[in-house]
């Protein structure tokens, strides 16, 4: 038999030379070629996590001053902080080191460098709806009409935002896997979809393949920040969404399913499913899942009015909240959690007191009334109403 002897291959340098050209041939710098963010400041924090590469293999190579970066070392033991870019410590001193070194721009990698986050050179922090809607701002330059597909737990606001560019949104379930398989699909199916974000920030690009990869993602923010500075503009890469809304309030809640934990899923599925039907009849006034304007939704799933609704899916459901004072004014969206006998509820509203309504809406017209609260704790739902 025929053995082949190991190869040792240096997969990141390989990886961080691919990242320095693509950014070196899309911003094709008039001046400096070989150095396109010189005169440019890149506050990275890593926070011990593996992406430090990304800051003297990359920016420092292309010219940038990373001057006031840290924690750039691998440490498994986390002795820093927590490499979250939504961990809100994590953010807040990012966003004070941006402003103290006065630097362009902020970036924030987890542990593993699949997810990331940025913070523009006002201080303001970039991810959740606003880093989709950032990188949806970029995509849908390259390509108009493009569709976005992101978990169901995006704002009506980020719809709103991608729409009024001209792209289409597409929510799915939640777990950036589910998000880019969809992608997948949709491209496969002849929809073309370029991005596919969730709101932990998570994503991919058709273009990178559909990796989900932290680093790719910034190097797209990067390309467009330095493309905008040669175009004259000082504004920021903040710019770009500063017409995005954003709600008043947004909170999730899990409410644990009373049973033996064998039984759990079944009796989260009758659950929503229960829930489904109390929509769909119509017993909860302003409650509905229905068009629209772009696009369908449906339990699971959100396509456009031009598409048949896809299957539902017993394990999902959202809905749009109104009334007689506000109109439209929130979302409810229920799911079964992954790992744990419990389902999550997350709701955004615009107008003030909208969360807790809703709640209340939830707790009396729906579980208290439908017998839910038998299989379902209310406990949680109480200390919001």
């Amino acid at each position: 038999m025929l053995t082949i002897p190991p190869t040792r291959v240096d997969f990141m340098s390989n990886y961080a030379k691919h990242l320095r050209d693509i950014i070196k041939e899309r911003i094709n710098h008039p001046l400096h070629y070989d150095t396109p963010l010189q005169g440019f400041k890149d506050n990275c924090k890593w926070w011990d996590g593996s992406g430090g590469f990304f800051t003297w293999d990359v920016l420092d190579k292309l010219g940038a001053d990373t001057f006031g970066s840290l924690h750039l070392n691998p440490d498994g033991m986390f002795r820093n902080h927590i490499p979250n870019p939504e961990d809100k410590i994590t953010v807040a001193l990012t966003r004070d080191a941006v402003l103290q070194n006065t630097a362009d721009l902020g970036i924030l990698f987890d542990t593993d460098v699949d997810l990331s986050g940025v913070v523009d050179n006002k201080g303001n922090p970039i991810n959740g709806d606003k880093l989709i809607a950032l990188m949806s701002a970029i995509v849908l330059r390259e390509h108009p009409e493009t569709t976005i597909v992101t978990d169901a737990r995006t704002s009506m606001a980020l719809t709103r935002f991608i729409v009024n560019r001209g792209g289409h949104h597409r929510l799915y379930r939640v777990n950036y896997r589910n998000v880019i398989d969809k992608g997948v699909h949709l491209n496969e199916n002849g929809i073309e979809a370029h991005l596919m974000m969730e709101t932990s920030g998570h994503g991919a690009l058709k273009e990178n393949h559909f990796l989900d990869d932290g680093a790719y993602m910034v190097v797209k923010i990067i390309i467009e920040m330095v493309q905008m500075k040669l175009a004259g503009s000082d504004d920021g890469i903040g710019s770009l969404i500063k017409d995005l809304e954003e709600p008043f309030e947004s909170v999730e809640l899990r409410m644990n399913i009373i049973s033996e934990p064998r039984e759990a899923k079944a009796k989260g599925v009758q659950a929503i499913e229960t829930f489904r039907t109390y929509i769909e009849e119509g017993q909860l006034k302003g409650w509905e899942s229905k068009s629209c304007g772009d696009c369908w939704v449906s339990a699971g799933c959100l396509v456009d009015s031009n598409d048949t609704p896809a299957a539902i899916d017993a394990y999902i459901f959202r809905v749009k909240v109104s009334d007689e004072e506000h109109g439209e004014h929130g979302w409810v969206h229920i799911r079964q959690s992954i790992h744990n006998p419990n389902l999550a509820v997350n709701m955004q509203s615009v107008v003030p007191g909208g969360y807790q309504s809703m709640a209340i809406d939830l707790r009396d017209k729906f579980l208290m009334a439908s017998g839910m609260d038998r299989i379902l704790d209310v406990s949680q739902i109480d200390n919001f109403a």
